[in-house]
């Protein structure tokens, strides 16, 4: 990761196109102020209370700020109140990376229809097609750094998509993807760029019902998968992101067993304590990879060991 990003070039990227890559949009325009339901807290989606001025590089959520205390500012300060768990070079690098990514897929401001048999032509990205994974040689290797390429069949799909905004470029993206409980698509490329094609929502994977577990992405949970391979499997629920707490605090409340592996960070601690607080059976397990920031980073550093242990045995005489 590179330690030097001109912070200024930053400035220079309208932050209506920066939220529309990570999946967000403006319900409604006035003048050259766009209204956005806020991205940085777990809101109601009756009011918008987030403010862009892309004339100007500012925003603001007059609904006040989350754990970061960050209320308003630039794109730099967007993007530290997004990703409030990195650091401001990691955040300026993520803000470059986002908009480097595929600078075609920049959409212009196209307001969203709020009846809602117009509410899926207001997003971002449409299926082209799904397919199995194991065929795409990117998204393999990606499956296989992670460690999690044998566990995967049966609960990812590999996706390809496009761009319906940017009516100048109709390339087809892909990424490996899984459903949520609205019936769409959750995504996530080789890159780490995340995003849902249709209205962002929980994965619930059916299982015992008097246990579940619950985690903040879906590749921890599929790590977990791996390291226990349970029998009976609990039901599982990925929050795909941690605005959609209450909706998983919703689902558990009645379940006499639950156990909480989310992210080691203020984040992840933030959500485990409400939710311990909305459903005091929950138990915090996020013990079990206490080294490390969450359960894929702890699967990924133990099969680095072993492979280096493998390498060190050198081959069978």
């Amino acid at each position: 990761m590179s330690k030097y990003v001109n912070v200024d070039d930053l400035r220079e990227i309208p932050i209506s196109d920066f939220l529309a890559r990570l999946g967000h949009h403006p319900v409604r325009k006035s003048g050259k102020e766009l209204f956005y339901h806020s991205m940085l807290r777990e809101t109601k989606q009756d009011t918008p209370s987030l403010t862009v001025w892309d004339e100007g590089g500012k925003w603001v959520d007059r609904g006040g700020p989350n754990s970061t205390g960050i209320q308003g500012g630039s794109i730099v300060q967007l993007g530290l109140a997004y990703w409030p768990q990195h650091s401001f070079i990691e955040v300026l690098n993520k803000i470059k990376e986002i908009c480097d990514m595929q600078v075609s897929m920049i959409p212009a401001y196209k307001p969203v229809k709020l009846p809602a048999e117009q509410e899926h032509r207001s997003y971002t990205f449409e299926l082209v097609r799904t397919q199995p994974i194991g065929r795409n040689f990117v998204l393999t290797k990606y499956l296989e750094e992670r460690g999690i390429l044998d566990v995967a069949h049966g609960h990812l799909q590999e996706i390809y998509y496009r761009n319906r905004l940017d009516n100048e470029n109709k390339s087809t993206f892909y990424a490996v993807g899984w459903q949520n409980d609205q019936g769409n698509w959750e995504f996530t490329n080789a890159k780490g760029f995340k995003s849902s094609i249709g209205k962002k929502g929980i994965s619930v994977i059916p299982g015992n019902p008097s246990h579940a577990v619950l985690f903040e992405g879906y590749m921890d949970y599929l790590s977990w998968l791996k390291v226990n391979r349970p029998d009976p499997a609990p039901t599982a629920i990925v929050l795909n992101s941690i605005v959609q707490l209450k909706n998983a605090i919703e689902r558990v409340k009645g379940i006499p067993t639950v156990d909480v592996y989310f992210d080691n960070d203020d984040p992840g601690r933030n959500c485990t304590q409400r939710l311990i607080e909305a459903v005091p059976q929950a138990k915090d397990r996020s013990g079990v990879y206490g080294a490390y920031k969450d359960y894929n980073d702890m699967l990924k550093a133990v099969l680095n060991e072993h492979e280096i242990q493998h390498q060190r045995a050198g081959p069978r005489r």
